[in-house]
């Protein structure tokens, strides 16, 4: 799986949390709004898997919550997080201003 992690850096707005060590590839991004939501992005580089979940601090489960495999590319470009399968198709695509919203999904 491929992606900038200067990309995410900037759309996440924080370093990511490394999960078990950084040799296991397993990342968790967050991102916190000004209405209460978080959008997490949770990454296994090796398995070319990642998690995509929105939640609500009022709600007391998850608004979504995506698993994908056989990941190509992550980008994170003009305040977007675009997944990409191994086809190069658009998986999940998230814009992040001016708040969270779906603008593509395929499951």
């Amino acid at each position: 799986m491929e992606y900038n992690e200067y990309e995410l850096l900037e759309l996440f707005e924080d370093e990511p949390v490394v999960v078990v060590d950084e040799q296991t590839g397993m990342f968790m991004y967050s991102k916190n709004d000004d209405y209460g939501f978080q959008l997490i992005l949770t990454t296994s580089v090796h398995e070319n898997k990642c998690s995509v979940s929105l939640g609500y601090e009022h709600f007391k489960g998850l608004i979504f919550d995506f698993e994908l495999e056989d990941i190509n590319q992550i980008k994170g470009e003009n305040n977007c997080l675009t997944i990409l399968g191994n086809g190069g198709s658009t998986e999940l695509e998230i814009s992040f201003r001016p708040h969270f919203s779906l603008k593509t999904v395929r499951l």
